[in-house]
Parts: C-alpha cells; structure tokens; sequence
C-alpha cells in the first residue's frame, strides 16, 4: 500500500470509530468490539505507514550521501590534523 493510500484509509477508519462512539461509551458490546477492532487497524496501518516513511528517509539520506555508501571517506572529523 502506498503512503497516501495508506492515510487515507487511516483516516476512513478513524470517521468509523467517531460513528461508533455513541454507542461504544453507551456499552454495547457489538460497538465496543467493532471499535477495538478498528483501533487495532489503525494501529497496524501507522506502524506500516511509519516504516514506508523510514525506508524513504534512509534512500534519500543514501542519495545525498554517495561517497559514505561507496566506502570511500566523506568529510574529515573534526579536530586535530593527522
């Protein structure tokens, strides 16, 4: 699932739980369940939707970064001359 597709899915499951939220706080177990099940969505599309964001990151630090990814050295350290 692509990043967007995955928020907006975020999003559509969110609008359920708020539908269900009158009859979750009245105590109807149906409710009550159906929202913990949608909680536990939610849960594991932002875990999903995190790692994608990682991965991105981590090749665009690699893209800007070549000459670590070569082996070659980048820029010196700071401090005293060799």
């Amino acid at each position: 699932m692509k990043p967007d597709e995955v928020r907006t899915e975020i999003l559509r499951l969110e609008k359920n739980r708020l539908r269900l939220a009158p009859e979750v706080t009245g105590g109807d177990p149906t409710a009550v369940e159906e929202d913990r099940r949608l909680e536990k969505r939610i849960r594991e599309l932002a875990s999903t939707e995190r790692e994608a964001r990682s991965d991105e990151l981590r090749e665009a630090w690699r893209h800007n970064h070549p000459s670590e990814r070569e082996g070659t050295k980048g820029r010196p350290k700071r401090g005293r001359p060799a």
